[in-house]
């Protein structure tokens, strides 16, 4: 196959995968800011072990990872529903966790955090997209050919 063609299969695929590619994208910006700011989230003050579990590096890798993955997936020649299943899942609980503890910051935290409601609201706003996207994936596998029309 040449590589017009797996380019065109690829702009396809991105064309018929945008919510995933939205997605993955944002999943993967929050992972990289978690990943290099280890005390971005600082209530509740106690017990310490919450607010040390939610600054570990592992939760900014679960957000890259994911979205790496949904990216990969969306532009992927084949689309396992399996794979597509885990990572709306993965993504819908990331975000719940993070939409969660953002209004907790925002709502609880002294003189209250303005940007964390902003940020819990657009998360919010981002699991409702992957509970729409659960809601119209496919549940059959698919496979695409080498030929492109």
């Amino acid at each position: 196959m040449t590589m017009k063609a797996r380019l065109k299969r690829m702009g396809i695929s991105a064309r018929q995968n945008v919510l995933h590619l939205v997605v993955g994208a944002n999943l993967s910006v929050i992972g990289v800011m978690l990943l290099t700011h280890h005390h971005y989230f600082f209530w509740p003050p106690q017990p310490a072990w919450i607010t040390a579990l939610e600054n570990d590096s592992a939760v900014g890798f679960i957000g890259l990872s994911v979205g790496i993955a949904m990216i990969k997936w969306a532009l992927g020649p084949r689309h396992s529903v399996a794979l597509n299943r885990f990572l709306i899942a993965t993504a819908s609980a990331y975000y719940t966790l993070m939409s969660a503890t953002e209004f907790m910051h925002g709502l609880f935290a002294p003189m209250g955090v303005p940007n964390m409601i902003t940020s819990g609201v657009s998360e919010l706003a981002l699991l409702f997209v992957t509970l729409y996207m659960a809601k119209i994936s496919p549940t059959e596998d698919t496979k695409e050919d080498d030929s492109v029309n």
